[in-house]
């Protein structure tokens, strides 16, 4: 884990949406869904619920979110 994924976590969050997440960060969709996948295998939970094409926290992902947009 490190800073920069937990930023691209946080944008994810906020927007509920890889894509719309990848174009504001200017990165790749494949690129920031790894980062993803990476964070929520590296602390063991799933922080998202995917639905569809849009990704909505989990209890432990808005838990997770409000500690971590509060450190950045």
């Amino acid at each position: 884990m490190n800073l920069l994924a937990l930023q691209y976590f946080c944008e994810v969050a906020r927007t509920e949406s890889i894509t719309q997440s990848a174009e504001n960060l200017m990165i790749s969709q494949p690129s920031l869904s790894r980062t993803i996948i990476q964070l929520e295998k590296e602390l063991g939970v799933q922080l998202f619920e995917r639905i569809g094409r849009h990704l909505k926290l989990t209890t432990t992902g808005l838990h997770y979110y409000a500690k971590v947009s509060q450190a950045l």
